[in-house]
This record gives C-alpha cells, structure tokens and sequence, in this order.
C-alpha cells in the first residue's frame, strides 16, 4: 500500500484527565486529536473517546448537504403565469378550432346558437 491509501482509523490518548479522541486518514499518516472545539476534550473511557472520533471522522467525511435549507425561490421570471396564459390560449384556439375542447382527457363539445334576428 502506498502512503496515500484511505484508510481510517480510531484509537485514544490517555492523559492525567482522561482520553482524548484521536484518528487518522490515510495508511501512514500520523494521528491526529479531535479538536476541542468539535466534541468535549476527555472522555471517562477510552471506548467513548473511540466512538467521538468516529463520529467526528464521519461528520467531516460527509458534511451535510445545505442545498435542502435553502428556502423557496419567488416565480421571478413569471413562469407559472406564462404557462397559465400558454394553457388559456390554447384551450381558446382549441375550441374555435374543433368546435370542442378536451377536458380531462374527453372531449366535449360546445354548443353554438346563433342569434336571431
């Protein structure tokens, strides 16, 4: 294996306080501690360190995708009206066409009568 391949791997540091979080990336690569500021700086047992930095090494793999925060986007083209007018202009050309219009997928027909004089 050269120095670079992915491999990740978890172990801890026991220090006067406690375990401290530690993890690595890559084969060959030295390890390195959990920042404080991501999880708590020691943990009781080296099975919860272990478990910090996993979780830690998983959130900065796979960070989270802010594309479904984002809020709705106002109609600022005017589509949605644009096709309301497309439908309206059709359904008219439509009927002056055929003599009918298609609702629902049937076609109904629409009666004309002539004024009388």
């Amino acid at each position: 294996m050269s120095k670079r391949d992915f491999l990740p791997d978890y172990s801890s540091m026991s220090t006067a306080c406690g375990y401290r979080p530690m993890y690595k990336l890559f084969v060959g690569a030295n390890w390195r501690v959990v920042p404080q500021s991501k999880v708590p700086g020691f943990f009781p047992t080296a099975s919860q360190a272990i478990n910090a930095a996993k979780e830690y090494v998983r959130a900065r793999i796979n960070p989270t995708i802010r594309a479904e925060q984002t809020s709705v986007i106002a109609d600022a083209l005017g589509v949605a009206e644009w096709r309301q007018e497309r439908a309206g202009r059709a359904a008219r050309d439509q009927e002056g066409v055929l003599g009918a219009i298609v609702v629902k997928g049937r076609q109904v027909v629409v009666e004309r009568r002539r004024a009388r004089a």
